[in-house]
Formats: structure tokens, C-alpha cells, sequence
């Protein structure tokens, strides 16, 4: 049967292999939030490119639409301008 002194080596010993996987799994935590975080940042930005992108598509559907209404209202004025002139010699 073991002695105190060397029961209580053995424990020591056990309690420093714990301390030191509980400090390799805050290690690997650090790291995982670090990769996490790297990883949600880049992901912001893509979608932030992504919804530039789209912004510019939607400006540039703008400026057409305008430019179509534009034109249609034009047509309306010069078909009424005409029916007006044609109706009132």
C-alpha cells in the first residue's frame, strides 16, 4: 500500500495534467473564437460588396425608369397635341 507522500505525488501529478488540458482547451477556445470572428468579418463584407453591388443596379434601374416615364409622358403631350389639333381646326 502506498504511503502519503506518495498518494499525494500522484495527485499532484494528476491535477497538473488537468491544469494543463483545461489550458490547452482554452488555447483551442481563443483560437476558435479568433477564426470565428475572422471568419464573421469576412463575411460581412461580402455581403456588404454584394449589396453595393446590387444598389448600383438598382440606381442604374432608376435613371432608365426615369428616362422611360420621360418618354411616355412625352408621347402622351404629342398625341394630345395632335388629337387637340385635329379635333380643333
Amino acid at each position: 500500500m502506498p504511503n502519503v507522500q506518495e498518494r499525494l505525488a500522484y495527485l499532484e501529478g494528476r491535477v497538473g495534467d488537468h491544469t494543463t488540458a483545461i489550458n490547452d482547451v482554452r488555447t483551442e477556445i481563443r483560437e476558435l473564437r479568433a477564426e470565428t470572428h475572422s471568419g464573421f468579418e469576412t463575411l460581412t463584407s461580402t455581403i456588404e460588396a454584394r449589396f453595393a453591388a446590387i444598389d448600383r443596379r438598382f440606381e442604374s434601374m432608376d435613371a432608365k425608369i426615369t428616362r422611360l416615364m420621360g418618354i411616355q409622358v412625352g408621347m402622351l403631350l404629342m398625341i394630345a397635341s395632335a388629337a387637340r389639333a385635329y379635333f380643333f381646326k
